[in-house]
């Protein structure tokens, strides 16, 4: 999980700030601080893990609060990171069109 997270995040803010520098600085600086957002509320609710006396994986206890205990808060989680990886394929495919329209 920490991966994905940190490929996500590494790629977010490359991609953000091409997007700034290059074509749309709102969608660039939204996809920045979603970014920056995204990885920080995951590990502070993961941190509610040893709350919950729970020995799993960050990942086991994201999967169990959201199904078994029926929290919100993982699911808020997964949202965000869905809305994180649709703007940055955004992001990427705008940045090919304008290479090809040049």
């Amino acid at each position: 999980m920490d991966l994905i997270i940190g490929f996500l995040t590494g790629l977010g803010i490359v991609i953000s700030i091409i997007t700034i520098v290059k074509d749309n600085k709102k969608l660039g600086i939204l996809q920045l601080i979603l970014t920056i957002i995204c990885p920080i509320v995951t590990y502070l609710f993961c941190l509610k893990k040893e709350d919950f006396i729970f020995g799993g994986t960050n990942f086991e206890f994201l999967i169990q609060t959201a199904t078994i205990d029926r929290m919100i808060e993982p699911w808020i989680i997964l949202i965000l990171y869905i809305i994180l990886v649709v703007l940055i394929s955004t992001n990427i495919f705008n940045l090919f069109d304008i290479k090809k329209k040049k």
